[in-house]
């Protein structure tokens, strides 16, 4: 259960500041909860050197399945993404001529547009096409910055532009398909129990029963509503090989849940629920 987990890193001053809210983790971990990964941990980090190196060597040694890091990936001074992580990984740098005539492209085009005035590759253009030796790069047709993959053991890492269009198309196009196919080979099931009542602690004790008595199915909590009409709506997740048995498995945790909360079965969620095949 959940053996597939990717560690999500965001780069940016202007989210540490407070003058930018981060949509690119959310946009990411909402996609890849739907096909069986977790998350294991979102960290928003500073473009220095030595704290964005620290934060990628510590990803890298708890050999999650992927790594995505979003921004630092421009023609800056300080978008140092690639530098970064060849660092972290112990391995050089080299001008990726792939990425090199992928970055011209975006240049022209955006020339083309009258968007620049000088098409030209300058130093600092041209330092987009620096990556860690082994890399793949994927083009950018939103904005200039290649996107980088990086095999490292059993560890995928991914380098995506900060820029949530960007990003967005990025990982639509090429992350997805690279994530559904090395995901887990098995269904995802979800069943959602109503709890009308304006205070947590006073299911807490039957929660964690509920959870020691079916240890593979999580549990988590969202309170919705107002102060006046609260209601506290229980998720019960779980995955399996077998799409029967993880329907026994949820329909047995809901009625033990249901049962424990005074709650009456009225209609159960069809197979339809099942979130993966």
């Amino acid at each position: 259960m959940f053996d597939k987990s990717v560690i999500i890193l965001v780069v940016s001053r202007e989210i540490l500041e407070g003058s930018v809210v981060d949509r690119n983790a959310a946009f990411i971990a909402n996609r890849i909860d739907d096909i069986g990964y977790r998350v294991r941990t979102i960290q928003v980090v500073d473009r220095v050197e030595s704290e964005m190196v620290a934060a990628l060597s510590w990803a890298l040694e708890q050999k999650p399945t992927f790594i995505l890091l979003t921004g630092g990936m421009g023609p800056n001074w300080d978008d140092n993404s690639r530098g970064c992580l060849a660092k972290a990984s112990g391995l050089p740098l080299e001008e990726d001529a792939k990425a090199l005539e992928f970055i011209a492209n975006s240049y022209r085009r955006l020339h083309a547009k009258e968007v620049i005035d000088d098409p030209n590759l300058t130093d600092s253009r041209r330092g987009m096409a620096q990556l860690p030796k082994g890399s793949v790069c994927y083009e950018n047709t939103v904005g200039t910055a290649p996107a980088v993959l990086l095999r490292l053991g059993a560890t995928t890492v991914f380098l995506l532009p900060g820029v949530p269009a960007e990003m967005q198309r990025f990982f639509t196009t090429h992350v997805m398909p690279v994530m559904s196919a090395e995901g887990p080979d098995t269904v995802r099931g979800e069943r959602h129990v109503d709890y009308h009542g304006h205070d947590e602690s006073s299911i807490s004790r039957a929660l964690s029963d509920i959870a020691k008595k079916h240890p593979q199915v999580s549990i988590r909590t969202r309170v919705q509503g107002t102060e006046a009409s609260r209601t506290i709506r229980i998720m019960l997740v779980a995955e399996h090989e077998d799409a029967v048995q993880l329907n026994d498995m949820l329909d047995t945790s809901e009625q033990d849940l249901r049962d424990r909360l005074g709650i009456e079965l009225h209609t159960r969620p069809t197979d339809a629920s099942l979130l993966g095949d």
